[in-house]
């Protein structure tokens, strides 16, 4: 009876080029996300003079088509071309997140977030496919939690960023790299020997 492999280290795994294409992908779109989402805080707050409740409300909108829509999403997802569903993705938040340049309204801004949660919903399981293609069972653990390890680091990082940015910049500077950080996923994503 033979034995199960020993799991895959995160250097070893690290190794698998189009993992490591794919955690770049997550990295940077991930900070872009968070560069955005403070940068709406300082928007909603110091330009729009919004209450209390209105500002929380931008988390709110953000996050739950999130935990709504990422269930049904991944029966989608399952039948189609995780490649292009992942890019599409990207390129429609690229366009969602420069559509806060010209918002003038709370309701601009919730639509807007609504919109990209929902469309990253169909990105997130698509993504795990594909991490279950790129990496043998054994290195799963090691890449799932590489991915987290990307989304929780720019957590950290973003808002400090974000900050700065916004005092340097503006808000608007923010929503222009996430668009970009967006783009450049996509095209890390094309580049990735994914599933079709």
């Amino acid at each position: 009876m033979s034995s199960a492999p020993t799991p895959l280290t995160f250097r070893e795994v690290f190794n698998i080029k189009e993992l490591r294409r794919l955690w770049m992908a997550q990295l940077v779109s991930v900070c872009g996300d968070f560069l955005a989402i403070y940068a709406v805080f300082a928007v909603v707050s110091f330009r729009m003079h919004a209450s209390a409740n209105a500002v929380s409300l931008v988390l709110v909108f953000y996050l739950l088509p999130l935990a709504i829509v990422s269930p049904i999403a991944g029966v989608f997802v399952d039948s189609w071309n995780v490649k292009r569903t992942m890019i599409a993705s990207d390129l429609i938040r690229a366009g969602l997140f420069l559509l806060l340049l010209f918002a003038h309204s709370l309701w601009h801004i919730y639509a807007i977030l609504v919109a990209a949660s929902t469309v990253s919903s169909f990105f997130l399981p698509a993504q795990t496919i594909t991490l279950r293609t790129l990496v043998p069972l054994h290195g799963l653990t090691s890449a799932n939690a590489l991915i987290q390890q990307a989304f929780y680091m720019m957590q950290i990082v973003s808002p400090a960023v974000s900050g700065l940015l916004v005092s340097a910049f503006g808000p608007n500077s923010c929503f222009w790299l996430d668009a970009a950080s967006f783009v450049f996923s996509a095209g890390m994503v094309w580049d990735c020997q994914c599933p079709h």
